[in-house]
């Protein structure tokens, strides 16, 4: 019997710590449940899983909560009397800030059908195709637009292009579009994986030019905008550092 009750209260204790990563719960749950088996994960159940409303299925992925507000239910008003492009995009972008990336990509290309010179809906619609990672849509909407303004957001949809292009695993168009930003853009992610990709090419000096440019670049940052690139330019230092270059 002993066996017994001790074989139950570690499967109780597993089970209620899969729950707490689920709810994404305070680690010292998982802590107290290891330490304290099985009065660890009974104090979870009553404390935290029996009070709870939400039942979470630990065989189905989660999915972002669907935000419903005064503002989405105005605008689902509006679309159910007007059917208007403006504010189908306008439901999208929502969708999109909430990261309920499906429903806002079917709030995008409803506003594209009904006005397909809508651009701010053409770069919604890209952002929600990379957010479910569906790259080469995302790069096919992004080519569209980039045809129709190639400076459209400050340079962000191209940028987006070449970014979509790399995640697809099409190397040669990223290579080529990521040419393109750094002509005329001043990101640092897209000098970093423009030096990646000619490095994987075989054109390791290139790349290392290009780390080193990149880097050289930062000096003259104000420190708001340091801060802001600091991650790509750590992970120039390090490429350098493991080609044996070491700036000063």
């Amino acid at each position: 019997m002993d066996i017994f009750f001790a074989t139950v209260g570690l499967a109780f204790s597993v089970w209620m710590c899969f729950d707490c990563i689920q709810r994404k719960e305070h680690f010292i749950w998982i802590i107290l449940m290891i330490a304290l088996v099985p009065f660890g994960a009974i104090a979870y159940y009553f404390i935290i899983k029996s009070k709870s409303k939400t039942k979470i299925n630990l065989f189905k992925p989660s999915i972002a909560k669907v935000v419903e507000s005064e503002e989405t239910l105005k605008l689902k008003e509006l679309i159910s009397k007007f059917k208007k492009a403006y504010h189908y995009e306008k439901l999208g972008q929502i969708y999109l800030d909430h990261q309920n990336y499906e429903l806002a990509v079917t709030q995008f290309e409803a506003a594209i059908e009904k006005d397909s010179e809508m651009n701010e809906a053409r770069f919604g619609l890209a952002k929600g195709l990379h957010g479910l990672g569906r790259y080469n849509e995302g790069a096919v909407v992004l080519e569209e637009l980039v045809q129709l303004d190639k400076k459209y957001d400050y340079g962000n949809a191209i940028f987006g292009l070449a970014e979509c292009y790399r995640l697809a695993g099409q190397e040669e168009k990223a290579l080529k579009t990521y040419g393109q930003v750094i002509k005329s853009f001043h990101f640092f992610k897209a000098y970093y994986h423009y030096a990646r990709l000619l490095d994987n090419k075989g054109d390791k000096e290139e790349a290392i030019s290009y780390m080193k440019s990149l880097i050289g670049s930062s000096k003259d940052l104000p420190d708001y905008k340091l801060e802001k690139e600091r991650f790509w330019i750590d992970e120039a230092y390090k490429f350098l550092r493991k080609n044996g270059i070491e700036l000063a």
